[in-house]
């Protein structure tokens, strides 16, 4: 065996010194350099669909076995030294793309002939070609030689004018649409389907999940997902999003966590949703030292518990030393429905400068937080902000106040970014629905169904309405 592989790297030796010189790239225009480029890689997809040929004709013969190796595999991970997988992968494709010979010596065509003559001809690359073998090397063996011949044209019209991703995408969507017709669901997993959640807390107290879901809920949660895990538009320094995907998709977990717990038929615990009781004992209060003691799982902060009490029933509890309580206080004043409808026309969703959040994925936000005064929940106290905009407002120095001459919210950004912190809207949702006159109607009305207003302010000429 050490003869023929001496004689094997002599021959690669001699192609190689047989080899034209090439024109060194520098001295090529940037036309010359594009084409290059082009038929370097118009050479390379030719090249390796002759690759896959000498392959089965290697395998035909049973050459490496004459060789002295134990199969075509062994030989390709020892003379061309390529990977396991990648040996495993050239394999596949030689058996898709090369004809077979039976048992009794009968060529049949290749399973995926048209795939290969598309390789050959430089229409598809190699990726290309490895995620269409995929493709039907997963397929049911319920479809139709007809159902084959058409699926596999669909993914070479594509591959011929998109990426191997685009290809791999429309694969997947392929095997699943096949896997839903051969494989329907009996009338027990339609009444019952399964699903399973499984999760447990780490040392620093974050859950770690795994489980599965029926196709259907799977379905659902995608388009739940895709929407909100899309990369942020740049900022105006021009950067991207520093998120990998995976941190996008756990951002847009969480925003469909918080939009589900707000939804009006949310389980009820003991009468009421989500009831926080935040405990702090009498000492601490009357030294004004505000170290409290909060029994909220998940809440670590004072500044945590702020954030979370704008979208929660608050429960006041002071304790004596001992332990007993000594005053437990009422559940905080919570946005109706109405004013929640009311803050969606006035805002039109996240009201931070630049999101484009619809109203669905926020809640509202008290200006001035309640504990820390008498200020009423009104929506001219209130402003609709995203998830994420909702925890900046809380840990960072954003601030947010209503603008007492039209009504409308305004942020004032942290002094780093703006030394003069002058204020900031947000226009998107503005400029594409003109909501702005709509807005101070619902709040000059809001203004006359609450007892302290002036009863006067309610009313507006049509005149007036048209010029809001």
């Amino acid at each position: 065996m050490v003869s023929n592989t001496c004689s094997i790297h002599s021959a690669i030796v001699r192609h190689v010194d047989t080899t034209t010189t090439l024109t060194a790239p520098s001295r090529l225009t940037d036309a010359e350099l594009a084409t290059e480029l082009v038929e370097c890689e118009a050479t390379l997809r030719r090249q390796y669909s002759r690759m896959l040929t000498m392959l089965g004709e290697a395998e035909r013969r049973d050459i490496a076995r004459k060789l002295g190796y134990r199969g075509l595999f062994a030989f390709l991970k020892e003379e061309l030294r390529l990977s396991t997988r990648d040996s495993h992968a050239r394999l596949r494709e030689v058996a898709a793309t090369e004809p077979i010979r039976t048992i009794t010596g009968e060529v049949r065509p290749a399973p995926l002939a048209a795939t290969g003559a598309a390789l050959a001809t430089a229409r598809i690359s190699r990726e290309h070609l490895r995620d269409i073998t995929t493709v039907f090397s997963r397929a049911p063996a319920e479809l139709t030689v007809g159902e084959r011949i058409e699926a596999e044209r669909s993914l070479l019209a594509l591959a011929a004018q998109a990426a191997p991703e685009t290809v791999r995408k429309a694969g997947r969507e392929l095997l699943a649409s096949w896997t839903t017709r051969t494989e329907l669901p009996s009338p027990e997993d339609l009444a019952s389907p399964r699903r399973e959640f499984r999760y447990r807390y780490s040392s620093a107290g974050h859950m770690e999940f795994s489980g599965s879901l029926d196709r259907e809920t799977a379905a659902t949660l995608q388009s739940l997902l895709a929407p909100l895990a899309k990369p942020r538009p740049r900022d105006e320094h021009g950067s991207r999003d520093p998120r990998s995907a995976s941190r996008r998709r756990g951002d847009a977990l969480a925003e469909i966590i918080e939009a589900a717990s707000r939804a009006d038929e949310l389980t009820v615990q003991g009468g009421e949703r989500a009831v926080l009781t935040a405990t702090i004992s009498l000492r601490d209060l009357e030294d004004r030292t505000f170290r409290a003691i909060f029994d909220v799982p998940g809440i670590t902060s004072l500044d945590e518990l702020r954030r979370l009490a704008c979208e929660s029933h608050v429960v006041p509890a002071i304790f004596g030393a001992p332990g007993e309580v000594l005053y437990l206080g009422r559940s905080s004043p919570h946005a109706t429905k109405a004013q929640r409808r009311a803050l969606a026309l006035r805002d039109g969703g996240c009201a931070f400068p630049g999101c484009t959040r619809s109203p669905k994925w926020c809640a509202p936000h008290h200006v001035d937080w309640w504990p820390r005064g008498d200020a009423p929940t009104d929506i001219d106290t209130m402003v609709l902000v995203c998830g994420r905009h909702h925890r900046m407002l809380h840990h960072t120095d954003w601030q947010v106040r209503i603008n007492r001459g039209d009504g409308l919210p305004e942020f004032v950004p942290p002094a780093w970014r703006d030394s003069r912190r002058r204020p900031m809207r947000n226009t998107a949702h503005r400029v594409s629905t003109r909501r702005a006159g709509p807005s101070r109607r619902i709040r000059c009305h809001q203004r006359a169904s609450t007892k302290h207003k002036a009863a006067g302010k309610a009313g507006r000429t049509t005149t007036e309405r048209k010029k809001a």
